[in-house]
Formats: C-alpha cells, structure tokens, sequence
C-alpha cells in the first residue's frame, strides 16, 4: 500500500473521529471505510457516456463528455469548429480511452488521456504526436507545496484527494483541517477533487503555498419528479413524492412489474395473495385506509390501467405520490396515494437505436412441507381419534400392509383388490403406499423465457419508440401443469408540427393466456387440496399408467390425478388502449394541453369439466364414472373505458424574483362493463370445450355495469428566488355512485416548503449539512369507495317460502333491501411534515415525513329494527386516524482508482411506519365482536397460555374451570390463565371493558418495514442486492396447516407436529396433546407467530462487454446478467409458513389467508440472460 493511501485512510479515520459521527449513520460510515481500504493506486478510470449528434463539431463532442464524465480537455482553439460524422455512443462502465477511439477514431484528431484530463490535437498541422511529463523523462528537482482547501463557505474540505497531473502515483489528501503538503515537480499542475465538488486543475509553477476553494456541484439537487399533470423539479417539490427509475426493473426475470417494485419506496407497500403468477395484486401507501377498503390509484402515462398487464421493460420511470397535497389533483381516486407510471419514448436528434433483452429462469417452491412416512402418519391420525374419543379409524391390517409396502415396495403393491373390508369398501381399491405429496405434486423447477425488443429514435421535431414483449411461464404443477403467457406491443409518437403545435399519440395492446387444471369437482383448490391428501395413496395403479384413488372409500381422492384427466380451464384476456394528444404553446410560457384515452378489454374464460374413469381391480368390472356431470361454464365479459383530460399551464416571474406556475384542467372518466355467462351440463361428446353441444343449460347470465367520475382541479405553484415554496391544489369531483344531491364534492390541499440552506443565516452550518428543506402540507381528499356501482338503489332477489299452494313450494320475490341513501364521500383529511437533506458533499442525502391520516366519515351498516324485515341501510358513521413516518437515506460514493478503474457504490435504506385507530363507531356497548371506538386495527384478543394441563387430577378438575370450551379435558391440553378472578375461563361478556379471560396479546399490523438496497459498480461488472422485511407483526395463524390434527378428512400434520406434540414422554412439547378438538386452539399467547422476517428480494449481478468488442459487429453494448430473486429469509414464523402468507390484508388491518394459508406457493428464482443494444 502506498503512502497516500495510507494517509487517506488516516485522515478518513480522524474525519470519523471528529465531525462524520455528527451527521451519518455509523454502518454508512464503516460501509465507506472498509471500501477505502479496498482501494489501490491506479489510474484508469470507467465512465458511463450516453452521446447521440448528428454531424457534430469537436466543442460539441466536447461539452457533451465533460459534463457526463467530468473529464478536463485540453486542445488548439482551432479544433473547436473541426466537423466530425454521427456520434452515437451508448456505454456503462467502460474505459474513457475506448469511448474516445469510437468518436475521434475516423478524424484528424488524435488524444492523449492523462489522469483526468484528455489532451486532443488537430493532426492537419502535421505533427500527430501528443506529448506529456512522463514522455520526456527527465530528472527534474521536486520541491515541497502546501495549501489548504475550503469550500465556498469557508468551510476546510477533509479528504479531498490531490494529485500531480501525469504522475498518478504521487499524490495526498487534505487532513481534518482541509490542509496538505506534497513534494511536485516544479512545473507541475495539480488535480483537485471532492466528491459533490466541481474538480479544479492548479499551476503550481512559481508557487509554493496555495489557498484554494472548491465549488459545490448540485446536479443532483435538480433532479426532475414526475408528478400529476406534469413534472417538478425535486428542490421545488412541497409534498410527499419519490421517484425511481428503470434501474430497478433492469435485469430481473420479473412475472410483474409489481414485483419489481416490492421494497423500492418506503411505505409503498405491495402484497399478493399467493404465489399464483397471475394472482391479485394490492398497491397500498401509508397503511390502513378506510375499514371498506381503498387502494392506491396506478396510472400509466396518466391512465388508470392494470399494471400487471405492463411489460416491465417499456417502464421509464414511477413516482409515488403520497400524500394529500400531491396526490389532490387526481381526486376521491387519489385519496390514498398516487403510483404514476411513466413509459419509455424516443427522444429528439437521436439515431435508431435498437435493444432486445431476454431471460430465463427457473423457480421452485419457496417453503413447502416435508412429507412423513405413511406408516406413522396412519398411526398417529388413529392415535389422535383415540384421544378424541373414537377408536382407530385405520385398520391394523392397513397399517401393516403399508409398513410390508415401505419396507419391500418391490413384493409388495401399493394397491390391490381389497376382499375383507379392512381398507375400504369390499371390490374397491385398497391402498397401502408411501407418497410425499408435497414432492410429487410440484415440479421441481418452473421454466420461464422472456423476450423483449425495441426500437427508438427521433428527429429535430419528432420522437418514436416502439416495443413487443413476450413471457411464457410454465406453473409449477406437476399433473394437469398449468401454463401462463403474456405478449404486450406498445408505439408512441411525438411531433412537433409547428412553433406552437405539438402532437402524440400512444398505444398499447396487452395479451396474457392462463391454461390451468379445472379445478371443478367438489373439491378445494389443489394447493390446498395437496395439503390433506392421505399418504397411503399413491398416485398410479401398479401398472403404472392408470391413476389410483380418483373414486372410492375411506380416503382423500387422488388430486393429482384428478387435476391431470378431469379437463382444462382457459382465460384469454386482451387489453387494447389508444391516446391522443397535443400541446399548444401560443405564448411563451402559456401551454394548453389535451388527450383522449379509449380502452377496450376483453375476457374469455372457459372451464371444461370432463367426466374421468376409475379402473377397477375387477378386469370384468367396468370403469366407475367419476366427475358427473360433465359440463362447461363459459363467459365472455368486456369493458369499454373513456378518459378525457384538458389542461392549461401557466409560468411566469415578477421582478424576477417570484415565480408562478398556474394549472387549471378538466377530467371526464366513464366505464361500462357486460358480461355473458352459460352454464352447460351433459355434453354429448366428452372431450369438446363447446358448450352449445350439451343437453342440459342450467345458467345464463347477463350482467352489466357502469360508473363515471367527472371533476375539474386546479394548482397553483409559487416560489420566491427558490427559498420560499408554496403549492395549492383543489379539485371539484362528481361521482356517479351516489345519489342526486350527494354526487359533488369540493377538495382542497396546500403544502410549503422552505429551503432553509438557501438562507444567508444557514452559512455555518453548509459545512456540516449542505442542503436542507422543510415542508408541509395539508388536503382533504373524497374516498368514493362503495359496496357496488348503485348502493343508493334497493334491490330485489327471488326467494322460496315454507309455504306450500296447489301442491307447489310457494316461490317470490324478497323485499327489497334498504337502500343506503343517505351515504355519500368519505373525507380523507392528511397532515404531512417533511424535510429533505443532503449532507457530506452530497454523498448522503435523505428525507424524512411524519404524517396523520384521519379518514372520516366511513360507510358502515346502521341497524335497523327487526320489524322492518329487511336489511342493507349503511351510513357514514365511522372515523379513523391513521399515524405514520418514513425515512429514506441514501449514499452515493466512489473510490477512483481500483485496480485502474473507479469503483462506484450506493447504499439506500428505507424504513417506514404506520398504525390506525378507531376515533368514532356506533358500538355503545364496545362489544368485541365488531370495531369500538380507540380500537387499534390489527388487535388479537386472545388468553394467556398457562401451560400444559399436567395430569389426570388437573384434567378433571378443568372440565368445571374450562367448561366454556369444552366438557372434555386431557393431559396434554392447554391451561389457560385466570386474569379476572373469575373461578372459570371464559371471555366474560364479550366487550372491552368486561373481557373475561382474555386481553391484548398482540397486533397484526406490520410495523417498521424496510428495505436495504446496495449496489456496486466497476470495471463494467455491476453488483446489486435488495434486502425487505418487517421488524414487528404479531399473526395468529389457526389453520390446519399449523395445527397439522384437524379431524381425519383435513389433516396436514407433518414429522414436525408428531415429533413435538405434547405426550407422557414429551411434556416439554410445543404443540398440545393430539387431538381433533378446538379446545386447546382457542387465540392465545403460547401460539402467537412472530411475522416479523427479512428477505434477500433480490441479487442481480451484471458485466457490460468493453465497446471495442461488441463495436466490431456494429453494435453498441451487450451486458450479460444472472439474477436470483427470494433466496434467503430469516423469521421466526412457523417453520412451513411463508411470511408472505400474511401480507395480504384485509380492510381492518388483519391478514387474509388464501385457501387457508395453502395457496399457490411462492418461489424462488434463478435467471440469466443478456441485454443488446444496436
């Protein structure tokens, strides 16, 4: 290691010592000193260039790579004006030496790069020879120089890195007091450089002492957010907003673009009901909304549309509007934040440009159950029911025979003619096998592929960009394997046709395929139904090819096969959109904008269910018909969605010190949906999927629906010389799911901001905290969230009487329901306080908000007396407030010289909270059984586990203290604890105040949610990792797939249950004595899961190929990537429940468990693929 090095990691150490610890984050600091150390002292450096000119002169090439790369150049004047051919230059992380041989390599001009400046020279002069120091060696006497380095505001630079241009090895930094001294060369010019500081080149020659001052550079403080109806720039923004762009999308074999997003934005919260491809998605900022629920608004280029149906690919960009103020522009539907999606265009003066993308990647399930033995699960179900109070529901006979099965499975079949009835019914089928249904039920890995290509471009006056997507993912079922496809074209057009006139047009069309198993049979879904499948059962008969169990007794019926014959079920969707519109700038400042979306979407969906054979053991007996009758249920539906927006902008200043910027606009929304549904039976020919040729039509349905939402907004932004900030938002929003007279509401926000470090007083403190703005905002929002599109309407239903006239039930119509017209919007009313920062050269920024949401006025139903006979009539009578913060850091940092190239990192970290209370609720008596005011969403109520009931004696004597549960007690079950002095256990009267037994154990509601993002760049290799998780969740889990004992037909116990069930030798167990009772289940302390876990989301690493080797085939840039998405979780949530499992809520706050927590399994995936751009 050499001395500069030696002393930069000195002087890092004392800068931690003295003035770092003050301001950032200790494992942000031990992050930058750890790569400090991996640093060595070379001299080449890395850039990322992205130049497209058409015929440029060399000062346009020039200025173009001094401000992406921060290159220096030195040159002749007369070069300046020389005229080069077409450049278009597209490159990451490659050497600054093979970017300029691609521009300069076909000119007269000709360079040499020193450190970091670049020497260029004319060769028309006649000399093509660049010198410099080290090309003229010569023993020149070196002197000793010293000087100190401040920032504009006095302030001493520490670490800020002196070099000896031509000389990479000789160099310093500056110590805690900005100061330094270097021996030099007596013509020598030293580079001066600071991260978040513009670079200085210094003439030393007739000096030895130097007192110099570097500048700040804020590029990144202008960074530009899209936000509604237009962008801002980020310094300017009141509200609560963040932006990330396609990086986070890049490189990943992602189902959805909603998966991509999982952990991008603190408190952007995305959860899925399973692991299903095509399962449901919800969007949710800040936490609780509404107890009817109420989700993000997604739009895509200022459309609502779903976004699972986007390719991620043509994805530029995503803002995430989150509170009142940001989000007012867009209405009741904007109530609960905002997520704008922006798709990628061409952009002007820029050649074709061509880019296809693949990956492929296999997944496999995340966290499945490991199959027992059969033998011992036979025995211990039988031991279970003893305890229950029945017998051995299994025969000894099945039991051995089983046992015979695994010991020698070649003499001894899985299945034969049962004759004594010690199986199953006599003539049937019994079964004595050994089957991991987990195992075999899933394929081991899942094949999906995924293409992309695009092309891109423009003009002087005109952009286009067009792309086709493709995914085909196979499911992970085994039998009947289900299969998804995707295809996804997208165009847009921009042109400017006059001074004053532009036009755009945008279109998309959205195709994805879904061919799964019926799953029509009377049974649950599959992935539940793998769950209580009967071990014994094996999936084939001995011949190997027929499958076993589909019909019969005394077992669970064969699932796979049943899911391999029993018929297919399709969904074809398609999504077609289109948008037109322009921009006219009459006057300067002054822009009028427009467009008109139309959107037609299509569903077919089909599911044949065919009648299947079971082979009998009896040759002469014929096949049993299973899965009667066969049939088809099919409908079509369809929507047609229309969208107009106008909107005028206005920017101007007054003595130009006050900026205004006014819009003011229109919005017209409406959708209709229509449905056709027949339901068909007894179809003449098995195998057909039309169900026009049936017997029997048993359904048909034709149902519609329609909505339309109509406002206008306004928004006005005002700043004074951008220090004083401030926004104000309103919107008057009509909607058609209320009744005349309740229709319209009034919506109002305002928000400001103040940039403090922009205040002359703030001078000392840039030093420490280079930028820092306060904010604050207000706004009331409508939520127009209702049970249907016409709640205000009773409705009529057909019903049947226990009357009997004329020999016939008497048949009718119900009264009609009440209808809830008095409902009207639910008001969303949002505080935020915020503030952005920049610290540390700007290599640690950040920004931190503390919000409360109140959502009043929410629909609930109202009781009516029973006299009425009827029921429906809700009102808003309910209130809640919702109390959240979030925080997001974010260091960006660079080493210059490792191994020869700069070495690039970031590290983000987000995290973020949110928790609801009930503030008003019509529930005088605080009963339990319904929400109360000061409730916190989320609370579990349950008892306080007192351990095991010991013996006998104990046992006895519960059966008076828990009679509540149950008359029967065991050795083994759960004693619960008295917490009212009450002699018996019991949830006293159910209300808060007299809750017998039972108190506040715990809180569904995630808390402290984070996400870690690093990544790490050089020498083109590009490394990038994604951490999630929850820091506290309470879940009660009470379903089978935990508690494994849950009677004989839905048992899902595991080696796992057995092993650690309580019994006379096991006292210590964690699970109660075996039995199918509930007695021992009831909510309590002992049980409760802790759902908090952190997950590697995701670990990406990439290697962009040097220019000069893809060059050499006339194209840009080839990166190749691999990618693994969910490898590794720590929780300690039961060890076979997938933390996901309990994401998805619902509207109070509690986890929704799909299929009982058995869903579609969520994976793990491996991917590769390569990225080509021509």
């Amino acid at each position: 290691m050499n001395e500069h090095v030696t002393l930069g990691m000195m002087v890092q150490t004392a800068v931690v010592q003295s003035k770092l610890l003050r301001t950032i984050k200790s494992f942000l600091l031990l992050f930058l000193l750890s790569s400090q150390v991996f640093a060595s002292a070379l001299a080449s450096q890395s850039v990322n260039v992205k130049i497209t000119l058409n015929n440029p002169t060399v000062g346009n090439v020039v200025e173009e790579l001094h401000q992406q790369t921060g290159y220096e150049f030195s040159y002749d004047a007369d070069i300046l004006s020389e005229k080069l051919s077409d450049v278009s230059v597209n490159v990451k992380n490659e050497r600054i030496e093979n970017v300029l041989s691609h521009i300069f390599g076909r000119s007269d001009v000709s360079f040499k790069v020193i450190n970091n400046r670049v020497l260029l020279k004319n060769n028309k002069k006649g000399n093509n020879n660049i010198s410099s120091p080290e090309d003229n060696k010569q023993q020149l006497v070196t002197r000793v120089i010293s000087g100190v380095i401040n920032d504009d505001k006095g302030e001493p630079v520490i670490g800020a890195t002196i070099v000896e241009k031509g000389n990479a090895s000789n160099g310093t930094v500056t110590d805690i007091d900005g100061t330094f001294v270097l021996n030099v060369a007596p013509d020598a010019i030293l580079e001066i450089s600071y991260v978040g500081y513009e670079s200085q080149d210094i003439i030393t020659a007739g000096r030895n002492t130097f007192s110099i001052v570097l500048h700040e550079n804020t590029k990144i403080l202008n960074e530009i957010v899209v936000v509604g109806y237009g962008t801002q720039k980020k310094v300017n923004l009141t509200g609560a907003v963040q932006m990330v762009d396609s990086e986070i999308l890049n490189d990943r074999p992602l189902v959805n673009a909603a998966k991509g997003l999982q952990g991008a934005i603190p408190n952007l919260n995305i959860s899925f009901k399973t692991g299903d491809p095509t399962s449901e998605t919800k969007f949710n900022i800040r936490g609780a909304t509404s107890l009817n629920g109420g989700s993000a608004l997604v739009l895509v280029d200022g459309v609502e549309t779903d976004l699972n149906l986007i390719n991620p690919q043509d994805i530029e960009s995503v803002s995430v509007l989150k509170d009142a103020a940001s989000a007012a522009v867009y209405g009741p539907r904007g109530s609960f934040g905002v997520i704008l999606v922006t798709t990628k265009r061409g952009k002007l003066n820029q050649k074709l440009q061509i880019n296809y993308n693949n990956s492929f990647a296999w997944s496999s399930p995340s966290r499945l159950p490991k199959g027992m033995a059969s033998d011992k699960w036979l025995e211990s179900i039988n031991q279970a029911n003893i305890n229950n109070g029945g017998g051995a529901y299994f025969s000894a006979e099945q039991i051995e025979a089983t046992k015979k099965f695994i010991a020698d499975p070649v003499n001894n079949p899985s299945a034969f003619l049962d004759t004594t009835g010690k199986f199953t019914s006599r003539g049937q089928w019994g079964y004595a096998g050994n089957t991991d249904w987990y195992k075999e039920f899933y394929n081991a890995a899942a094949f999906m592929q995924q293409h992309n290509a695009s092309l891109s471009g423009g003009s002087e006056k005109s952009t286009y960009y067009g792309s086709v997507g493709y995914k085909g993912q196979d499911g992970l079922f085994r039998f009947g394997q289900d299969k998804y496809k995707r295809f996804n074209i997208a165009f847009n057009f921009t042109t400017q046709v006059n001074d004053w006139l532009q036009l755009n047009f945008n279109t998309k069309l959205n195709n994805s395929d879904k061919n799964v198993p019926t799953n029509n049979f009377g049974m649950g879904s599959p992935y539940y139904e793998v769950y209580r499948m009967f071990p014994h059962i094996p999936i084939y008969l001995p011949n190997g090819t027929d499958f076993a169990a589909l019909q019969g007794d005394n077992f669970n019926y064969n699932i796979a096969g049943r899911m391999a014959l029993a018929g297919r079920t399709t969904t074809a969707d398609k999504d077609f959109w289109y948008t037109g519109g322009f921009n006219i700038t009459p006057i300067k400042g002054l822009s009028i904008k427009g467009d008109y979306t139309q959107n037609y979407w299509f569903s077919t969906y089909r599911e044949h269910k065919k009648t299947i054979y079971q082979v009998q053991p009896d040759v002469n007996t014929p096949p049993v018909a299973v899965n009667t009758p066969n049939g088809v249920w099919q409908y079509r539906s369809g929507d047609v969605y229309r969208a107009m927006n106008l909107w005028a902008e206005y920017d101007f200043n007054l003595a130009k010190s006050h900026n205004f910027k006014l819009m003011t606009g229109y919005n017209d929304e409406r959708k209709d949906y229509n449905k056709l549904e027949i339901e068909s039976q007894d179809l003449f020919v098995n195998e057909l999927t039309n169900g026009g040729l049936a017997d029997k039509f048993i359904n048909i349905k034709e149902p519609g629906d329609s909505w339309a939402v109509k406002g206008i907004f306004y928004r006005l932004n005002y700043d004074y010389m951008g220090k004083y900030l401030l926004e104000a938002n309103g919107r008057y929003d009509g909607s058609s799911k209320y009744p005349v007279g309740k229709q319209w509401g009034f919506f109002p926000s305002v928000s400001a901001g103040w940039r403090v470090s922009e205040e002359g007083f703030y001078e000392p403190l840039r030093a420490t905290l280079e930028y820092l703005k306060l904010r604050a905002s207000y706004g009331d929002l409508g939520n127009q969230v209702v049970d249907n599109n016409f709640q205000y309407l009773g409705t009529l239903s057909p019903g049947t009487y226990n009357y009997v006239i004329n020999n016939a039930i008497l048949k009718g119509i119900n009264p009609s329901t009440l209808a809830s017209t008095n409902i009207t919007w639910e008001r969303v009313n949002t505080i935020n306080a915020g503030l952005d920062f920049a610290t540390l050269n700007n290599r640690l920024s950040g920004s931190f908000d503390y919000y409360v949401r109140r959502t009043r006025d929410m629909v609930v139903s109202k009781a009516y007396p029973a006299v009425l006979g009827t029921s429906g009539g809700k009102e808003n009578l309910a209130d809640m407030r919702t109390n959240g913060w979030e925080l997001m850091l974010t260091w960006n940092d660079k080493i210059s010289d490792v191994g020869g190239s700069t070495l690039t990192y970031s590290v983000g970290m987000g995290i973020s909270d949110a928790f609801s209370e009930i503030t008003k609720y019509n529930n005088p008596t605080r009963s339990l059984a319904d929400h109360y005011e000061g409730k916190r969403l989320g609370e579990i109520w349950g008892y306080v586990t007192d351990g095991f009931i010991a013996d006998e004696a104990e046992a006895t004597k519960m059966v008076d203290t828990q009679s509540h549960f149950s008359r029967t007690w065991l050795p083994g079950d759960i004693r619960y604890k008295n917490l009212d002095n009450d002699p018996k256990i019991n949830p006293g009267k159910n209300t808060v105040d007299e809750p017998g037994d039972r108190k506040i154990i715990g809180n569904s509601t995630p808390r402290y949610r984070y996400s870690i993002n690093a990544n790490v760049g050089w020498k083109g290799l590009d490394l990038r990792a994604m951490f999630e998780g929850v820091g506290k969740r309470d879940v009660w889990f009470g379903e089978s797939q935990f508690w494994g004992y849950s009677g004989i037909w839905w048992a899902a116990i595991t080696d796992y249950h057995v092993d650690n069930a309580w019994s006379k030798t096991n006292t210590d167990a964690y699970f109660p004595v075996p039995t199918f009772s509930g007695r021992s289940r009831q909510v309590q302390t002992k049980y409760l899961q802790n759902g908090a876990y952190i997950r590697l989301r995701d670990v990406t690493l990439s290697y962009t190929l040097p220019t000069s080797i893809p060059e050499k085939l006339n194209i840009s840039q080839v990166r190749v990537f691999a990618s693994g998405q969910n490898l590794w979780e720590a929780t300690k949530m039961f060890k076979y429940l997938e933390p996901d499992v309990s994401g998805f809520d619902k509207n109070d706050g509690s986890p929704q468990f799909e299929d009982q927590g058995k869903g579609y399994p969520f994976s793990r995936t491996f991917s590769f693929g390569f990225n080509v751009t021509f």
